[in-house]
């Protein structure tokens, strides 16, 4: 692990989503067939000054560069310019057999604050058309690391909120995973405090029980040996995560499962690799699902997919 590997491990060390960097790393594992190409800017947490940090990665087939250090043609070096756009963690509401839950996405946006491009983005459409916005556009307006808190200050189309809406658990999921840091959100209007030191619920009562980190949604694949690297989180029965690959037609052509490292108490992280170069050129869907061994009896199975292009 080289030292700026162990920088992006060590910001989100216990924090959700933890997977973050292996979603960028499985985005670049096949680059000739990747959709488009991945810059990323992780929010760290600078607790003595309380000010964010943007740790800058160029994303490529080699380790990633030491800061400061020239990398070859591709690489970095202090003196180059900083990337258009970065690569966030963003929740979304979406449905399960429960009901609503949180489903996460990796969205890339434009460089600049994370927190406030974060914020931002929870105000605009998902990038998978299975997900929905909890927030008006104007409805946030700025998110600022404060004193042992995050504080976000509220536009005047913002709705009712309490501590557990799914709307508000967005915004705390959202904040804490860009920072890089658990410390509690609180909400303001105009100076006021509306809601003060708002915590993330336990994963397993909000989050969807299956996520994918990646492919991304449209990610392509190409070539005589085109694999599709998979990852996500679950918390599934023995730790078992099925995965399909299925045509325009909703036929299963391809299927397998994943092991994650756990279940139960939280997700998990999940990784399965594909050979997908068989299949002809078209759009298929991947979907992970969590494992149901009441076989219809219970509350049902989780799912989470993603569109994918194989050409």
């Amino acid at each position: 692990m080289t030292d700026l590997q162990e920088l992006f491990h060590d910001a989100v060390a216990g924090i959700e989503p933890a997977d973050r960097l292996d979603a960028i790393q499985a985005r670049t594992a096949t680059p000739a067939r990747a959709a488009r190409r991945w810059w990323y800017a992780a929010g760290g947490v600078a607790l003595a000054t309380a000010a964010t940090v943007a740790v800058v990665a160029v994303v490529s087939d080699d380790p990633a560069p030491k800061p400061g250090h020239h990398h070859g043609e591709h690489g970095m070096t202090a003196s180059d310019p900083a990337p258009a756009t970065q690569l966030l963690p963003v929740y979304f509401v979406g449905d399960s057999p429960v009901g609503p839950r949180l489903y996460r996405e990796f969205d890339e946006v434009p460089a600049g604050d994370p927190l406030q491009a974060a914020l931002d983005r929870l105000q605009r459409p998902a990038s998978d058309p299975d997900y929905r916005v909890a927030w008006p556009d104007g409805s946030l307006t700025s998110a600022r690391l404060g004193d042992g808190r995050i504080d976000v200050e509220l536009g005047d189309g913002a709705p009712d909120l309490t501590a557990d809406d799914l709307a508000t658990q967005a915004v705390v999921y959202t904040l804490q995973a860009v920072a890089g840091d658990r410390r509690p959100v609180r909400f303001l209007h105009h100076g006021e405090v509306v809601l003060d030191d708002v915590t993330a619920a336990p994963e397993t009562e909000v989050l969807n029980l299956v996520s994918i980190s990646d492919p991304a949604e449209g990610a392509a694949y190409e070539g005589p040996q085109a694999m599709l690297v998979a990852r996500g989180r679950a918390s599934s029965y023995e730790a078992t995560v099925p995965w399909e690959v299925r045509d325009a037609d909703e036929n299963v052509v391809l299927s397998g499962f994943a092991t994650a490292e756990g279940w139960m108490d939280k997700l998990y992280p999940w990784a399965a690799r594909i050979d997908v170069s068989d299949l002809p050129a078209g759009s298929y869907t991947f979907a992970a699902t969590t494992s149901d061994p009441s076989g219809g009896e219970g509350t049902g199975v989780f799912t989470d997919t993603r569109t994918i292009i194989v050409r």
